[in-house]
């Protein structure tokens, strides 16, 4: 017995509406990884980061929006808004992690000289 996948089909005329908000969850993304990154590095002002999370939260939102439009499961809908969550620590994480390493590297190479 195969499985069968249920898929919904998408009217023509929601098209455009779901290929915009499609274009704005990725739009807001890397406005979020820009922001966030580049304060971290200093190449901008810490207060930056207050636009980084409103990028996420609208990146967030037209994540939903466009779960809603494409009909998705609510199963898959909640796997979506977990990685969305996900991704909003992300960069905070890899940033940590540099600034331990770099801490542990210059006491090991303290302790060579």
């Amino acid at each position: 017995m195969e499985p069968v996948i249920y898929m919904p089909q998408i009217a023509s005329d929601q098209f455009l509406g779901i290929f915009v908000v499609a274009t704005l969850v990725l739009v807001f993304g890397v406005g979020f990884a820009a922001a966030i990154t580049l304060s971290k590095m200093g190449f901008i002002s810490r207060r930056w980061q207050l636009v980084g999370y409103i990028f996420w939260i609208l990146q967030a939102y037209s994540l939903y929006d466009l779960a809603v439009r494409i009909q998705s499961s609510p199963f898959t809908t909640k796997v979506l808004l977990v990685a969305m969550v996900a991704y909003l620590f992300a960069p905070h994480l890899y940033f940590y992690l540099i600034d331990e390493s770099e801490k542990r590297y210059e006491s090991a190479n303290d302790g060579q000289l």
